[in-house]
C-alpha cells in the first residue's frame, strides 16, 4: 500500500501489510526504514557511494536491490549506514565488504561449500521480500507461486510415506498451505499484491533454510530427521560409569528417553512437526504417571492408617519403607506437575524456540542424557515407590504369619516377581553390562 504524504521527491512511502512504514526509491531500487523526511541527505549520500562502489566492482545493478539502514554505533555514537543488496535474478543477497558468517550460519558447523552457503542466502533474501514485498510483479511472472506448489507437493508426499521427513511442516500444515496457495492462485492471476508475495516468501525462506540445515546437495545430506551428519567423541569413562548407574536407579527410563530425544535434537536442531510429536507423548505420558503416583499415594497413606501397622515402631522396616514409598510417590507427583507445566509452555513454540530452549537444558556437562534422566524422573521415582511399598506390604506380611503360610506368600511373591522380569527380559533393547563392557574396552 502506497501512501500519498509530504515525501522528498521521486521517494514513496509504504506499510507493509503487518503495518510497519518503509521507504522506497524507485529509480534507484533502493529500500529503507529511516525516515527519509529526517536523514534524506544521509540516505541519498550512502546509496549513491554503494552503488558507484558496486558498479566500480563491474556489478550490474539492473536486477539488484538495495537495502540502507541508518543507526549510531553504542559506543561511540558514530552514525553508521548499514546495507545488503538483493539480486532479484539470483536470488540472493550480497555485500561489498567482508561480514562475519558467525551470525548468517546460526552456529551450524561445517559449512564451506558455496552451493551449501547460497541456500541461507536465499533464505535472507526471501526475507528480504517478505519485509519489503511491493513492486514483486516480475516474481510473480517467473512461475513462483508454481514453483512454491511443487515444493509443498513433495513435502506433502515426503510426510505421507515417511517417519523420518525433514519437511519443516507436518501434514496438517502442508495441507493448509495448499489451501492458501490455491488461493493465491486466483488472486495473483490479475494483481500481485504485497500481501500475497508476503506469503509466498515466507514459506519459500522456510524452505530455503531446511535445505541449509539439512547440507542439501552435499555429500554428507541429511536424508532424514534422525540422521546426524557430525561424528561423535567417545565419551569419558567417568561419565559412563554415572551414567550406568542412572541407567540402573531409573530402570532403564533415561535410555528410552535418550532414544526419543535424539529422534528430534539432532545436531543441536530440530523441526517443529517432530518437536510437537515428541511434547505431546511426552505429556501422555507424564499425565499417565500422575495419575498411577496418585492411586499409589492414596495406597500408602491408607497403607499407615491400617491398625495392624504399629506406627510406635517408628524403626521397623514396614514403617520406613512405607515411609519411603509415599516420599518417592510424592516426588514422582510433583516433578510430573513440573515437567508437565513446562510441557505446555514449549511445546507448541517454533523450532527456532525450541532450540533455544533444548540448547539451555541440554547445557551441562552430560549434556543431553541429563535431559533424558530429566524426563525420566517421574518414572524412576513411581517405581522406587511401588518397590519400596511392596518391601513394606512384604514385612508386615512375614512378621504377623506363620512359618507355612510365610511360605506360601514368599512363593507367590517369588512368581510374580520373575512374571514381573518376564516381559522386561524378553523386550529389553538395552544391554546394561555389555554396553559398559564396550566402555571400559574403549577407554583403553
Amino acid at each position: 500500500m502506497q501512501l500519498r504524504r509530504h515525501l522528498p521527491t521521486d521517494w514513496e512511502a509504504h506499510v507493509h501489510p503487518e503495518g510497519a512504514l518503509y521507504f522506497y526509491h524507485p529509480g534507484k531500487r533502493v529500500f529503507t526504514d529511516t525516515n527519509v523526511q529526517d536523514f534524506l541527505d544521509d540516505l541519498n549520500i550512502c546509496a549513491d557511494d554503494l552503488r558507484a562502489l558496486a558498479e566500480s566492482n563491474n556489478i550490474d545493478l539492473t536486477h539488484i536491490e538495495l537495502t540502507l539502514q541508518l543507526g549510531r554505533r553504542p559506543n561511540t555514537g558514530e552514525r553508521v549506514c548499514s546495507y545488503y543488496f538483493a539480486d532479484r535474478v539470483e536470488r540472493t543477497i550480497f555485500w561489498l565488504h567482508k561480514l562475519d558468517t558467525e551470525d548468517l550460519f546460526n552456529g551450524v558447523r561445517g559449512v564451506e561449500d558455496y552451493s551449501h552457503i547460497r541456500y541461507v542466502i536465499q533464505s535472507q533474501y526471501w526475507m528480504h521480500c517478505e519485509l519489503y514485498p511491493n513492486n514483486r510483479e516480475e516474481e510473480s511472472q517467473n512461475g513462483l507461486l508454481a514453483e512454491l506448489r511443487e515444493i509443498i507437493v513433495h513435502a506433502s508426499a515426503d510426510v505421507i510415506t515417511s517417519e523420518t521427513s525433514l519437511s519443516p511442516f507436518g501434514g496438517e500444515d502442508l495441507s493448509k498451505i495448499l489451501d492458501l496457495i490455491d488461493h493465491l492462485k486466483e488472486t495473483t492471476l490479475k494483481e500481485c499484491s504485497p500481501y500475497s508475495i508476503c506469503v509466498i516468501a515466507r514459506f519459500m525462506r522456510y524452505f530455503a533454510r531446511a535445505k541449509f540445515l539439512n547440507f542439501c546437495g552435499q555429500s554428507c545430506a541429511r536424508l532424514a530427521a534422525d540422521q546426524s551428519i557430525y561424528f561423535t567423541d567417545d565419551e569419558h569413562i567417568v561419565k559412563s560409569v554415572i551414567s550406568w548407574i542412572m541407567e540402573l536407579l531409573c530402570f532403564g527410563a533415561p535410555h528410552a528417553q535418550m532414544k526419543e530425544l535424539r529422534r528430534v535434537w539432532v545436531d543441536k536442531n530440530t523441526t517443529s512437526p517432530r518437536w510437537k510429536d515428541f511434547n505431546d507423548k511426552l505429556g501422555r505420558e507424564w499425565v499417565s504417571i500422575t495419575i498411577y503416583s496418585t492411586v499409589m499415594l492414596t495406597v500408602d497413606l491408607t497403607f499407615l492408617a491400617v491398625p495392624n501397622v504399629n506406627a510406635d515402631k517408628s524403626q521397623s522396616v514396614t514403617i520406613i519403607a512405607a515411609y519411603l514409598a509415599t516420599f518417592c510417590v510424592i516426588g514422582s507427583l510433583v516433578v510430573s506437575i513440573l515437567l508437565a507445566g513446562q510441557n505446555r509452555k514449549y511445546g507448541n513454540v517454533s523450532a527456532d524456540t525450541a532450540v533455544v530452549f533444548l540448547t539451555r537444558m541440554t547445557n551441562s556437562i552430560f549434556g543431553e542424557k541429563a535431559l533424558a534422566i530429566l524426563h525420566g524422573l517421574p518414572f524412576a521415582l513411581l517405581m522406587w515407590g511401588m518397590i519400596f511399598f511392596l518391601v513394606a506390604f512384604s514385612s508386615l506380611v512375614f512378621q504377623s504369619t506363620s512359618v507355612i503360610l510365610r511360605g506360601i506368600v514368599g512363593c507367590g511373591l517369588l512368581i510374580i516377581i520373575l512374571l514381573i522380569l518376564w516381559p522386561i527380559w524378553s523386550t529389553r533393547d538395552y544391554h546394561v553390562f555389555s554396553w559398559f563392557r564396550e566402555r571400559l574396552a574403549l577407554s583403553e
